[in-house]
């Protein structure tokens, strides 16, 4: 925790309601500092996670029910008592939020792994084939049964395999919790797709090396994949990742 800004004052940074000179000199301070920009990152991250859990409702009807205790109290209170029952109110309400904001904390410290972050990753399906010319070959067929190993075994006679081939290969791998090899594979896709100048399952390269990378413990390289699908409106996963999630890696690279 910095000693230079209070909690308040860096969540009215990130609401824009900082007043300009602080604003100012906040920004500028963030330019060198790199802990306070990691804690006002972390901050925003857990803002944001918080408003997508549905706690912010939570905190808001608490402190609605606070104020409307607060307007009966004063119904029996002196008027010169106003200030102070600001002051108080005001307090209230920050410890409030920072007590959220610690129980939250706490509470993914111990539920958050990296299973928590992929248990709803969707699974691969090969798509359904129309025409004679495509039919499926033994390899897909294999996949569409969920035979993993078979596969993998069919893949390794393969001496030329296709894109294709070799992601199913790096799938069945990850089917089979064999996730180095699935890294191995998805990024030898990478690879051929660079020498190519193709994007050939690209898009799905990125989504499931993200379990591969949490399995392993590789939390950085899974935040670059991760960071990337949400920042791409066009990527075939948009959908299926949130800053949530990436909150969830900070508190994972809390408790590593």
């Amino acid at each position: 925790m910095n000693e230079n800004y209070t909690l308040e004052e860096l969540e009215a940074f990130l609401y824009g309601e900082l007043p300009a000179d602080k604003a100012k000199k906040l920004e500028e301070d963030i330019k060198t500092d790199l802990a306070l920009r990691s804690e006002l990152e972390a901050l925003k991250i857990s803002r944001e996670a918080i408003d997508m859990a549905g706690w912010k409702e939570m905190i808001q009807q608490s402190q609605a029910e606070f104020l409307l205790n607060r307007t009966e109290d004063k119904k029996v209170k002196p008027l010169n008592s106003g200030s102070a029952d600001f002051f108080l109110w005001s307090k209230r309400i920050a410890a409030s939020m920072a007590f959220v904001l610690v129980a939250m904390a706490g509470y993914l410290l111990f539920s958050v792994s990296p299973e928590s972050i992929t248990s709803g990753q969707v699974d691969y399906r090969i798509p359904v084939m129309r025409s004679s010319e495509n039919l499926q070959t033994e390899l897909q067929e294999a996949f569409a049964e969920k035979e993993f190993q078979k596969v993998i075994d069919l893949g390794s006679q393969l001496d030329a395999p296709s894109i294709e081939a070799s992601f199913l290969v790096g799938m069945a791998h990850l089917q089979l919790n064999q996730f180095a090899a699935a890294e191995e594979a998805f990024l030898a896709i990478e690879q051929t797709n660079q020498q190519n100048q193709s994007l050939e399952f690209a898009d799905q390269v990125d989504y499931y090396l993200v379990k591969a990378y949490l399995s392993t413990g590789q939390l950085e390289e899974a935040e670059v994949r991760m960071r990337k699908i949400i920042d791409d409106p066009k990527h075939t996963y948009h959908q299926n990742f949130g800053k949530s999630d990436l909150f969830k890696i900070f508190i994972l690279k809390l408790k590593n």
